[in-house]
């Protein structure tokens, strides 16, 4: 984090990832995902993220959609006692044709915390999922409802104030998700072997949604923010 001026904006993340199965180190009969190579995008060209070292994107599969309040008070709630600082965003994930509501969660640094946060939640009042089949290393739509800490770094050009590496702009139009893939595609093969991962989003603010790209790369900046966003304008009708 630094220390420059940030605001809070509540939006949606759309990506797609492969998530695996967690079988051990959660409390019985309940369902845990995890993405073990959250930024495909970027990871498919460099060594990737160690695995089985602490857990990275966890995916808790509860039983029913939460609203914004149910949820925020009941993490604001557990944060305040956890034995660490995690983050928490509510989402669905779709497999196939099924649809899970999820709590995504970040930053926790064993996997023996997992079943803690469990129960936890479960104390706060919200129940988890324990009567669904989900096979083992799948792809999975992943939409995530949350809040984001921008730092303005230009017109339309943010940071992620929190998490490092990520970056975001804005676009002119809604994209469906079809569109969205194969403007990336378009777009990475005009890189010059730059990589990154994208993913598709919105914010709302002063009562519209602003439409954006998620940018994920090392060593990210302003200016290689608006190299990927002009191949994207261009692209776009």
């Amino acid at each position: 984090m630094t220390d420059k001026n940030f605001v809070l904006k509540f939006g949606s993340l759309l990506k797609e990832e492969t998530l695996e199965i967690i079988d051990s180190k959660i409390l019985p009969n309940t369902i845990v995902l995890e993405a073990t190579n959250p930024f495909p995008g970027y990871y498919e060209y460099y060594e990737g993220i160690q695995k089985d070292v602490k857990p990275h994107y966890i995916y808790l599969v509860i039983d029913k959609k939460c609203d914004l309040e149910e949820f925020t008070r009941a993490t604001q709630k557990i944060m305040s006692y956890f034995e660490v600082n995690f983050h928490a965003a509510m989402g669905t994930i779709t497999i196939f044709n099924d649809v899970y509501n999820v709590i995504r969660i970040r930053r926790l640094t064993k996997y023996d915390q997992i079943q803690d946060l469990q129960s936890c939640y479960i104390e706060e009042g919200i129940g988890l999922k324990s009567n669904a089949s989900i096979p083992h290393n799948t792809k999975a739509m992943i939409q995530l409802d949350k809040f984001f800490a921008l730092e303005e770094i230009g017109d339309g050009y943010f940071l992620d104030h929190v998490e490092p590496n990520h970056g975001y702009f804005t676009v002119p139009q809604k994209l469906t998700w079809k569109q969205f893939e194969h403007l990336t595609q378009q777009v990475k093969y005009n890189m010059e072997m730059f990589h990154f991962d994208a993913s598709l989003g919105f914010i709302y603010d002063n009562f519209k949604a602003i439409d954006m790209i998620r940018v994920y790369a090392e060593n990210l900046n302003l200016d290689l923010l608006k190299k990927i966003r002009l191949k994207f304008i261009e692209r776009i009708k």
